[in-house]
């Protein structure tokens, strides 16, 4: 679900799994990091910085990893493009549409228990749910190229 999209840059919410609500990723349609012109570095810091403030307003987010990550791309035998991961993180427990959140290992790398289903993050919010976060997130979006 598409928040901006700009000449060099697309914010996607991440619908198919919000474990760290506000969870986005900015997306580029370069290759390489190195393909980055100074300007589209400039929009990326700027992009993040709104999606922090979006973040800390609706959800009180305590504090985000920002993270490149092309690793799949070359192991599934796609064409690599340049996209970061934008996930807050939330120290302490938050009441997000009616229900109890609570980052289960905030404080530490988000992915290291995602394969374990027994240490994983759970994504508690429904499909509705997600949609309605998203909305929130939509309305509340002020940057503009």
């Amino acid at each position: 679900m598409k928040l901006y999209e700009s000449k060099n840059w697309k914010v996607v919410f991440v619908k198919w799994c919000q474990e760290f609500p506000g969870d986005c990723i900015i997306s580029s349609k370069k290759e390489s990091l190195s393909d980055l012109t100074n300007e589209e570095w400039i929009e990326l810091g700027e992009l993040e910085k709104e999606l922090e403030r979006i973040t800390k307003k609706l959800f009180d987010a305590t504090m985000f990893n920002f993270a490149c990550l092309m690793n799949n791309a070359y192991r599934d035998k796609e064409t690599p493009h340049v996209h970061f991961h934008f996930i807050p993180r939330y120290d302490g427990k938050r009441i997000i549409l009616g229900k109890k959140y609570k980052d289960k290992h905030f404080g530490y790398n988000m992915w290291k228990w995602s394969l374990s289903k027994f240490k994983c993050q759970k994504d508690i919010f429904s499909r509705e749910e997600k949609e309605q976060i998203y909305k929130m997130m939509k309305d509340e979006w002020n940057y503009y190229k």
